[in-house]
């Protein structure tokens, strides 16, 4: 028992016996004359009075011992917990149980290895609040065992008192207010078969991208709720019109025309109606619920398309706050609220950051929440039948595909990066210190390789959403291989760097190639445009005009332009102008600089011109650019200022906030390019200049024929 006091010093001390205290005689509190505490006392044999002691103040029962003891076992067991070491628990119950399974999932052969990565110390701090520190201060010697009692003290100061003071009094904050006895069922589907309509839609073209609902347990609601849609839960209801705007805005407007007699503005705009209105009646801003946040999770996903991602960036920082407020951050929480739940919390959070970092590179800020600040754990590679509500502990993690691999491995990387330097050198560099990437798999290589020896070499091709996982996965490790690249000074880049560096932005091209002309992945359109390579043909665009000679010039106009046709292919069915956009009109001129500057260079060498690529013939074509009036385009971009001239000396695009390790590169003075071009700007478009936070993003989505 000696370590345990050790642990617990005041409650050692707190158990030692204490002698009782004699208390002042009744007559000499009465007559307010000291007493010198003994029958009779001295006071009273004077005055010649009766002498009445005063009866021993009731002893405080003193706490069960035996409960001390379980609050320090209780203790103990948290440590163990938190250090993943395993154990036989004093009481065997659920939690515990999924406490154990949980702390050894990173371990299993075929998952991606996830391992508690702070100390004690960092843990510690981690899992407490104000709530819980302040409830340390009380009974220290109960400690993280308090988690119960900690959780009344918040519910009580924080959530219920907040509620009954400002009930109702929040809703106008977002979509407005509540609009009175409002008839639901008018904005549903007009009857129970376009429900299951847009239901069968949301899982081929939405679910299996992104995994925030679990199919098995959602469908029998629905289905029940189908049968009653005036008598629908609020939050039940939220969740089906969050389903619906999704469903629509993944379909085009001939589609939307076959499957419902409508169109797809008029259905997105009464979906989204329903949503807000049912978000609000259900108090989404104050939810604990996780099929709230789902909804408003889907609602933000079906507007993405028609809102500018810096208002979209502000949103999802809302969501997020509830999100962390609702402890899906937090993986002590998850376990604790059992296998199906904790892993929908898990599937939830991650899906909801990973959105919120494309949004922001989209809007130029800072990924602020991918960072190892937090704890939560990505979801087990599990088919949704795999879990089933009751269950007590949570499956193994498949070593093989399953129909949430997409999902998980897009998760698995970004938890590396989330703990690289690379990475938090853009973002938050002070969170260096807290990132242990050895324990989230090493290295982009390393887990590059795992991916492709434990996943993708069993995917079948044939298979469309096989086929999707194959090449989205490859795509997404280049594309952060090659922001790994840009981490590094350009002066301190080898000719190798270089060259492996554009291998990624080719890769990156490529992947999305493939996609995008597999007709059977056209109903994954919506998420394939979210992702567009604009970084890679930046990149490469840069190297072009500094190296127009180089051996890898051919394949990169060519991948360049079959990219092009794809994804600017028939432009007149397009609804949205987007070659009027200024960004295109921009990206148009750093294309033909780069081919000018090649066929200044092959000039020099006497070599014939070459066939004028597809993707520079379309573009100035689109935006009627000739020799003469190439400067009509550059007027709406100023000029690169002299200095430091590589390409990659100013960064290739706003699309992700860069900083911290570029500060000063413009004291290091320009380079000596080679083939005629020493002095010369390598790219006379300030990159800088590609705002994207001013373009009209509504114009750069999807075709809709």
């Amino acid at each position: 028992m000696s370590s345990l006091d050790d642990l617990h010093p005041q409650a050692s001390t707190r158990t030692t016996t204490k002698p009782q205290r004699t208390l002042a005689c009744t007559s000499c509190q009465n007559r307010k004359v000291k007493c010198d505490r003994k029958f009779p006392c001295s006071s009273c044999i004077k005055s010649n009075v009766q002498c009445i002691p005063v009866a021993a103040p009731r002893q405080r029962r003193r706490r069960f011992p035996e409960a001390e003891l379980l609050a320090r076992v209780r203790y103990l067991e948290d440590l163990l917990r938190q250090h993943d070491v395993e154990f036989e628990p004093l009481h065997r119950n659920a939690t515990e149980n999924i406490e154990n399974k949980s702390g050894s999932e990173g371990k299993r052969k075929g998952s991606p290895e996830i391992k508690t990565e702070t100390t004690f110390e960092a843990k510690y701090l981690h899992l407490l609040n104000l709530w819980q520190a302040m409830n340390l201060k009380v009974r220290p010697h109960r400690h993280l065992s308090l988690m119960e009692e900690t959780n009344d003290l918040r519910d009580a100061a924080g959530k219920k008192t907040w509620d009954q003071m400002y009930k109702n009094t929040t809703n106008f904050l977002f979509f407005g207010s509540l609009i009175p006895d409002l008839d639901f069922t008018a904005l549903h589907p007009s009857d129970h078969v376009q429900v299951f309509r847009l239901w069968q839609v949301y899982l081929e073209n939405v679910d299996p991208l992104l995994k925030v609902t679990h199919t098995p347990t959602l469908q029998v609601r629905l289905i029940d709720a189908t049968g009653n849609l005036g008598n629908v839960e609020s939050r039940l209801e939220a969740l089906m019109f969050g389903i619906y705007c999704v469903a629509v805005m993944s379909l085009t407007d001939m589609e939307c025309l076959d499957m419902f007699a409508a169109g797809r503005d008029g259905l997105l705009q009464r979906y989204r109606f329903g949503c807000q209105q049912a978000l609000l009646k259900c108090g989404f801003l104050q939810t604990d619920d996780r099929d709230c946040l789902t909804a408003l999770f889907l609602y933000l996903v079906a507007v993405r398309p028609d809102t500018d991602p810096r208002s979209l960036s502000s949103l999802l920082g809302l969501t997020v706050r509830i999100a962390q407020r609702m402890g899906l951050d937090n993986e002590s929480a998850n376990t604790r609220c059992g296998p199906l739940e904790g892993e929908m919390r898990r599937r939830i959070w991650w899906a909801l950051l990973l959105f919120d970092n494309r949004v922001c590179e989209m809007g130029d800020y800072r990924a602020v929440t991918l960072t190892p600040s937090w704890n939560c754990k990505i979801p087990a590679n599990l088919n949704d039948f795999d879990l089933q509500a009751g269950m007590k502990t949570l499956p193994q993690s498949h070593d093989r595909p399953t129909e949430s691999t997409l999902a998980v491995l897009r998760y698995a990387v970004a938890d590396l990066v989330r703990h690289s330097s690379f990475f938090l050198d853009f973002t938050n560099p002070a969170l260096k210190a807290l990132a242990k990437p050895n324990d989230h798999g090493g290295d982009l290589v390393s887990l590059q390789q795992k991916i492709e020896d434990d996943y993708l070499r069993h995917l079948n091709p044939e298979n469309p959403h096989h086929f999707v996982t194959l090449w989205l996965i490859r795509g997404h490790i280049a594309r952060y291989l090659l922001f790994q690249h840009f981490s590094i000074p350009p002066y301190k880049q080898t000719d190798q760097e270089r060259d492996e560096s554009i291998a990624h932005a080719l890769k990156m091209l490529d992947c999305h190639t493939r996609i995008m002309t597999n007709p059977s992945t056209k109903r994954h359109t919506w998420f394939l445009y979210f992702h567009f390579p604009f970084p890679a043909y930046i990149h490469i665009l840069q190297y072009l005009r500094r190296e127009p000679l180089a051996k890898h010039a051919e394949i990169c106009w060519k991948n360049m332009s079959d990219s092009a046709k794809v994804r600017f292919a028939d432009p007149e069915q397009t609804a949205y102008p987007f070659y009027k956009t200024p960004l295109f009109k921009t990206f148009t001129k750093i294309v033909v600089k780069a081919w000018e500057a090649r066929v200044a260079a092959l000039q020099r060498q006497g070599k014939a011109d070459e066939k004028v690529p597809y993707i520079v013939e379309e573009f100035k074509r689109r935006v009627q650019v000739s020799e003469s009036s190439l400067s009509d385009v550059a007027s709406c971009v100023p000029a690169m200022s002299s200095g430091f001239e590589s390409d990659e000396s100013i960064l290739p695009f706003p699309m992700m906030s860069f900083g911290g390790p570029f500060d000063d590169l413009n004291s290091h003075g320009g380079l000596e390019l080679g083939d005629g071009l020493a002095g010369d700007s390598v790219m006379d478009v300030d990159m800088s200049a590609l705002d994207l936070t001013a373009t009209d993003w509504p114009l750069l989505n999807m075709p809709r024929s």
